[in-house]
């Protein structure tokens, strides 16, 4: 099965569950013109709906791989990755996503995207140079942003410096 067909099952039965849902990770940076490569896909699920996830993945293909209160990772047709939508700010992410060109699936905005980007090299640092060139490729490929909503992300980590330099390199 092709990586798009594994997509377009998984958000098939999310859809028909209606779970929230929207891309984020290597995907959703590529829906926005970058150009890496990724060996999974990652979701932003609303965390209300975290029992129904956990049932779906017992009757589909999908395994659960692991599992805490934030996290699900699947494994099945594809490598999946869900990220709980447990809070205020994550849950108002699954509001905006939309689709973005021909790519079929939701993803969260390009703002909700560096956010998640900035939380994740925050909180561990050895995915600095990776979340940041994805921060880059969104600054570079995305011709208006709402830096404000930017730096109010950036600001939950004291990082808006960090991100003013980012900046700086388009």
């Amino acid at each position: 099965m092709s990586l798009l067909n594994g997509i377009a099952s998984f958000t098939k039965s999310l859809e028909d569950r209606k779970i929230p849902y929207g891309i984020i990770g290597g995907l959703a940076v590529f829906a926005y013109g970058g150009e890496r490569t990724t060996f999974d896909v990652d979701f932003l699920v609303d965390g209300q709906h975290r029992e129904a996830l956990l049932q779906l993945a017992t009757t589909t293909d999908f395994k659960v791989i692991h599992e805490n209160a934030e996290v699900v990772q699947l494994s099945g047709s594809v490598q999946i990755d869900v990220i709980f939508a447990n809070r205020a700010a994550t849950q108002a992410m699954l509001t905006r996503v939309h689709k973005i060109g021909k790519l079929p699936f939701p993803v969260v905005e390009a703002e909700d995207l560096i956010g998640l980007k900035i939380q994740g090299f925050v909180g561990d640092r050895s995915r600095e140079f990776r979340d940041k060139g994805d921060i880059l490729t969104i600054l570079k490929n995305v011709q208006i942003l709402d830096f404000k909503r930017i730096k109010e992300y950036a600001d939950i980590f004291n990082v808006w410096p960090e991100i003013e330099d980012l900046k700086k390199r388009i």
